[in-house]
């Protein structure tokens, strides 16, 4: 009877070696926080039901837009209508006011969850014991935010432009005429990310559940509208105006975008601009209160 051969021993050299790549600046954990966040809010690699709604109110932004591309583009050969461009049929300020309700229900639906899930799953002490600080992980999710809200109210305002560019009759002439839109257009759809942002996330700090988060955002659109719009009607005082956060930072782009319109019945600008810096630094206190003082408890 043979014995069972004897076991060998290997010893394999393990040991602490120092890094020999190449260390990336801190501010690359931050964007890396705020493209994953973009992405997975957006459903982008997730199943295809997690796409439908944020894809399609997307498309609902861009639908205006690219109508009022598409129509002088194709029936620019008709009598008439060849001169007829982008910018006649519907201007960045008006396009605002139409994709408004539109941009409410995307960020209402869709900024929450940039934290909302992450305070569900508990998971935000394995973030902090990494790279990132926890004030870096409010700036990757406030980029994160005013990104998604950038895509739809400064997107479908470049497509207006450059549509428009690439349908004149004199593509550079029309570029040079439009060329302080450029510097206008990205303050306007500043106005409006800054703003959506600082109040979804705020919400989405105070709360696990989601669905609490949409619900207070929607509540607080609409509750001080209607409240205004009793005052206005019993005082006549545009002041009160102001207390429709939908439209604050759409008339906001109003004086930038359309300085020459008659603008009595809308809010002076030192009001809106005090009631969108106030809504902005409350929103913003509230997520440093909430993570960078109380680490997101």
């Amino acid at each position: 009877m043979t014995e069972p051969p004897a076991a060998t021993a290997v010893i394999h050299d393990i040991r602490y070696s120092r890094f020999s790549g190449s260390l990336r600046p801190r501010w690359t954990a931050v964007l890396a926080l705020a493209r994953s966040s973009v992405q997975r809010s957006l459903g982008v690699r997730r199943s295809a039901g997690a796409k439908v709604w944020p894809f399609l109110l997307v498309a609902a932004a861009y639908l205006p837009a690219v109508v009022a591309v598409g129509v002088p583009l194709v029936l620019g050969d008709l009598p008439g209508v060849g001169a007829t461009g982008p910018l006649d049929i519907l201007g960045y300020y008006d396009l605002l006011g139409v994709t408004g309700v539109i941009v409410l229900a995307f960020a209402a639906t869709t900024l929450p969850s940039l934290l909302t899930r992450e305070r569900r799953d508990r998971v935000l002490s394995l973030y902090f014991s990494t790279a990132l600080s926890p004030m870096e992980y409010v700036a990757g999710k406030l980029l994160a935010a005013v990104a998604l809200v950038l895509l739809v109210t400064l997107g479908p305002m470049l497509l207006l432009l450059v549509g428009g560019i690439l349908i004149a009759d004199a593509p550079l002439a029309y570029a040079q005429d439009h060329l302080g839109d450029w510097p206008e257009i990205a303050l306007a759809g500043g106005y409006f990310a800054l703003f959506q942002a600082a109040v979804a996330l705020a919400l989405g700090s105070l709360t696990s559940r989601r669905v609490f988060a949409v619900g207070g955002d929607i509540a607080l659109m609409l509750v001080p509208a209607v409240i205004g719009g009793v005052l206005y009607g019993l005082t006549e005082r545009t002041a009160f105006l102001a207390l429709n956060l939908l439209y604050v930072p759409i008339e906001l782009a109003g004086y930038v975008l359309s300085p020459d319109d008659d603008r009595s019945a809308v809010p002076s600008l030192v009001v809106l601009q005090a009631v969108w810096a106030g809504v902005v630094v409350a929103g913003l206190g509230t997520l440093v209160l909430r993570y960078v003082r109380g680490k997101g408890q």
